[in-house]
């Protein structure tokens, strides 16, 4: 029995990377518009911690390096310091490819520490955090997707 729930999940897993996109971080409280693709990963403030991976410095390389989806041109407030300057395109969509999320991810992943996906982390560092290749019909699929 527990050996079907195992392959179950994994395949469900499977599944998942294949999808158009999958979100990562998009938590309640953020501002700006939520893409209609996006599913809500559950309150900022809740993924916050004190300190982050040991690996922190490549995972916000990874992040940083996404291929841009969809310019957001508005500057929004920083959702954790909403009195500092705010944060320019923040809601600008990445990708690399599989995972699709907000340009702001990483301001909150350098200044939070913010908690990111198992399954998330576990792909950057099979790929030695350098991001895939993306060919253009998937770019252009994950833009058409992405873009309502």
């Amino acid at each position: 029995m527990a050996g079907r729930r195992a392959l179950r999940a994994r395949n469900a897993a499977s599944h998942r990377l294949g999808a158009p996109g999958l979100p990562l971080g998009f938590f309640s409280g953020l501002p700006g518009a939520r893409p209609r693709a996006a599913r809500d990963a559950g309150p900022l403030r809740a993924a916050t911690r004190a300190g982050g991976e040991s690996d922190e410095p490549e995972l916000l390389a990874y992040l940083r390096a996404g291929l841009l989806l969809r310019t957001v041109r508005a500057a929004l407030p920083d959702a954790l310091a909403p009195h500092t300057p705010p944060l320019t395109r923040a809601a600008s969509l990445l990708t690399d490819g599989t995972w699709v999320w907000r340009l702001d991810l990483a301001h909150y992943v350098a200044h939070a520490h913010v908690r990111l996906p198992v399954d998330f982390l576990s792909a950057v560092r099979a790929r030695a955090h350098v991001p895939p290749e993306v060919g253009a019909g998937r770019l252009a699929a994950l833009r058409r997707r992405w873009a309502r």
